[in-house]
């Protein structure tokens, strides 16, 4: 590649080469914009600030906290803003109840070991004969646009007098259907596993508050074994009942937002 190529592919001359300099040897350095990344050091470090380290010292370390907020925090967080996923159900995953009683048509969840399913949000099984095939699957030949709405109408007609396969969820990973399926797609709601998963506005406004209110009354709790310390310097108050007012507070106000989170579908009544 010549000095000149720039110049000659835009068919301009430079009176000097600074240009040229600038498009074929300055790298660009490119900012970064995003913001912080969503991570337990982000968590920690918002809880300890928050609870006035370093002048104040926790009774928890770092570990501790991170353990007790992702075995803690993190379920109850998902009850509410949970991970979606997506499995499919092949014939070796369904099995037929034999004990009398049970369910006959069951199938197991493919989801990796430890997956913990919240809830199961839709479930589409595949049809082994479809009555439409049955009575035709359209009444005309679509020549023109009536011609097609009225074929369209037609099918729909039919296809509301199929039966429809309907399911349930029986924790921790089976599904239960009326009739026979071949397969099944099924999509689920699990805990999160990874804070990357976690919408970034409900993570700032949701789970940080969360983990900070937790914290306050878990380092609450083991203040409420002692009064106050002794020091050489006095008496010291460890105003332990004003940090759990504080944190139960803080999760009450937290939750009351994570109730008003829509659900996946909505289901009109008229």
């Amino acid at each position: 590649m010549s000095d000149n190529y720039y110049q000659e592919g835009m068919h301009i001359t430079f009176r000097d080469d600074f240009y040229t300099h600038n498009l074929t040897k300055t790298p660009i350095v490119r900012t970064n914009t995003s913001s912080p990344a969503q991570n337990w050091n982000d968590v920690l470090s918002y809880v300890k600030i928050n609870l006035g380290v370093p002048i104040n010292l926790l009774e928890l370390s770092d570990d501790d906290l991170i353990t007790n907020l992702r075995q803690h925090v993190m379920g109850l967080f998902s009850q509410y803003a949970p991970h979606k996923a997506w499995a499919y159900i092949s014939g070796a995953d369904i099995f037929y109840g034999s004990s009398l009683g049970s369910p006959q048509y069951m199938a197991k969840i493919p989801v990796p070991a430890g997956t913990y399913i919240v809830d199961v949000l839709e479930a589409y099984p595949t049809k082994e004969v479809s009555i439409v095939d049955m009575y035709g699957g359209a009444l005309i030949n679509a020549q023109a646009a009536m011609d097609l709405v009225i074929s369209n109408s037609y099918i729909d007609a039919v296809r509301s007098l199929q039966t429809r396969n309907t399911w349930e969820f029986l924790p921790p990973d089976t599904m239960i259907f009326d009739k026979e399926t071949l397969a099944c797609v099924v999509v689920y709601n699990i805990t999160h596993t990874t804070l990357e998963t976690v919408r970034p506005d409900l993570y700032h406004k949701c789970f940080k508050p969360l983990c900070l209110g937790y914290s306050k009354l878990w380092i609450a709790a083991m203040r409420s074994k002692f009064e106050g310390l002794a020091t050489p310097f006095g008496q010291l108050n460890l105003n332990f009942n004003e940090l759990k007012s504080e944190g139960q507070t803080l999760i009450d106000n937290t939750m009351s937002i994570l109730e008003t989170i829509p659900p996946d579908i909505l289901i009109e009544v008229s």
